[in-house]
């Protein structure tokens, strides 16, 4: 991705993103380092340093180069700047976790709430925020993320909501957050949740296109292009679980649910998705080589390898990276299946990493990605790429909301 800067006084916020985002992605970097990552003028870059340094955004290291030659000075983030919060809302319960700004977990609290009723669940949140808040007590917190499935906020032909969230739809979620915990906040899908968190921290680090699969009590998509999410005109995009299946991949035993989910399994087995959620239920299937959970298996190996190859064809991403709610043994397990992959664009030759992979973050990277994304709206030049407008009913002015970096603009700049 090529990020060039401008020395335009009125850019003067988007430098300051530009510049901050480099020295948090990096491991320490020179200002003459960003000045040929930016095209920045020297000037203009020590002036943008200076502002971070004296806001203690940054510090400035000094890298001894051995005996020969002037030492080397580094900017580094400075990971007690602020704190970020991000909070997953599952059909199992809630799970938040609090980090840094270098994205290190400073805590994480787990709650149950009902989904059936919002406001139970928002009160919920408010709680794990408040006791989120107390492991960093010391940090200024950048924000609240919210990572949940795809809620019906528009007139469809059908419905596209996910079962057992009528009562959220159209509520204006994030609104309702904000006044609870008194953070800002920005609700994502869990599926491109996670995919920012496995950018970020887990599988797909250093990679600019991806797509990742969430498999969870529905299927959805993170699609990742140039480094941001890919939202689509109407935030929908990668809403996979929507797709019709050939006649022969079809649902067969539970055809009421969602194809290649939690719930599917379930209700293959004869039992609720929570109980075959609990911790260590679908290792001891697996081992047992259930003959029900392998079908389940085999047939949704064959889904993914067609929604692979559709989705390379397609998007032609990098790598598709596969994760969600099922134990690491399963998602590779469906992974080992679904090879040899179809033909597409992406089956060449020379790959420095395979087609289709696992995640490294398991089921926790919803939640891990929701903790990013205050960062990101904070720091990030391409902060526009996030879907602030989702769960809200009124427009908001999203640089005033997050200015940690670049400051809010002037009421002339508006």
């Amino acid at each position: 991705m090529t990020l060039m800067g401008s020395n335009h006084t009125y850019s003067g916020r988007y430098n300051r993103r530009l510049v901050f985002d480099l020295i948090r992605s990096g491991e320490g970097v020179s200002r003459r380092g960003l000045v040929d990552a930016t095209g920045l003028k020297p000037q203009t870059m020590s002036n943008i340093c200076k502002d971070l340094i004296d806001r203690s955004l940054v510090v400035e290291t000094i890298r001894l180069e051995g005996a020969r030659g002037a030492p080397q000075k580094e900017l580094r983030i400075r990971a007690d700047a602020g704190c970020s919060l991000g909070v997953h809302i599952d059909r199992d319960g809630l799970l938040g976790i609090v980090c840094d700004l270098a994205g290190h977990e400073l805590g994480r609290e787990r709650a149950l709430a009902s989904l059936e009723d919002p406001n139970d669940t928002i009160r919920a949140i408010a709680d794990i925020t408040r006791r989120l808040q107390s492991a960093a007590p010391n940090l200024p917190a950048w924000g609240l993320g919210i990572a949940m499935p795809t809620l019906q906020e528009a007139e469809f032909e059908h419905s596209v909501g996910p079962p057992g969230w009528d009562a959220w739809s159209r509520l204006p979620v994030a609104e309702a957050i904000e006044e609870a915990c008194g953070l800002p906040a920005i609700i994502e899908n869990d599926a491109t949740a996670a995919a920012v968190a496995e950018l970020r921290a887990g599988r797909a680090v250093g990679l600019s296109h991806y797509v990742h699969i969430f498999v969870g009590h529905g299927l959805g998509a993170g699609i990742i292009n140039d480094g941001m999410p890919l939202q689509g005109f109407w935030s929908n995009a990668g809403e996979i679980g929507l797709l019709t299946w050939p006649s022969e991949l079809g649902g067969g035993e539970a055809t009421e649910q969602t194809p290649f989910s939690m719930d599917e399994l379930a209700a293959m087995l004869g039992r609720e998705s929570r109980d075959i959620a609990t911790p260590g239920q679908l290792e001891v299937l697996y081992r047992q080589r259930d003959s029900v959970l392998m079908r389940w298996l085999d047939l949704n190996a064959q889904r993914l390898r067609l929604l692979v190859s559709l989705l390379e064809n397609i998007l032609d991403p990098q790598t598709v990276v596969v994760g969600g709610h099922f134990p690491a043994v399963l998602i590779d397990s469906l992974i080992d299946r679904a090879y040899p992959l179809l033909p597409s664009v992406s089956a060449r030759g020379h790959r420095d990493i395979p087609r289709l992979c696992a995640g490294a973050l398991g089921p926790d990277a919803a939640a891990v990605g929701a903790a990013m994304l205050p960062v990101i709206a904070n720091g990030s030049p391409d902060f526009r790429r996030l879907s602030f407008m989702r769960g809200r009913s009124q427009p908001i002015d999203f640089e005033r909301r997050f200015d940690r970096v670049a400051g809010a603009p002037a009421d002339d700049e508006t």
